[in-house]
């Protein structure tokens, strides 16, 4: 998995772009996404500008705990 940064103004547009691709997206704060090869291909094809990050400078979220109250 490949993890990049879109810019905020170009946030809605590229979301849009990987999210119509067909293929799974992993959405995460700050405007971060995990993508693969074919969404960098697909972004450059659209002229929408993004920055590849490192996989150890992303912050991956934690689960959050479990609910236990009944319903």
């Amino acid at each position: 998995m490949i993890y990049i940064q879109i810019p905020k103004a170009n946030n809605a547009v590229g979301f849009l772009a990987l999210a119509r691709s067909g293929t799974s997206v992993l959405c995460l704060p700050e405007n971060t996404y995990g993508v693969s090869s074919k969404h960098l291909t697909l972004l450059r094809r659209k002229r929408i500008p993004f920055k590849k990050l490192e996989s150890n400078t992303v912050r991956l979220p934690k689960p959050s705990r479990p609910h236990y109250d009944k319903i």
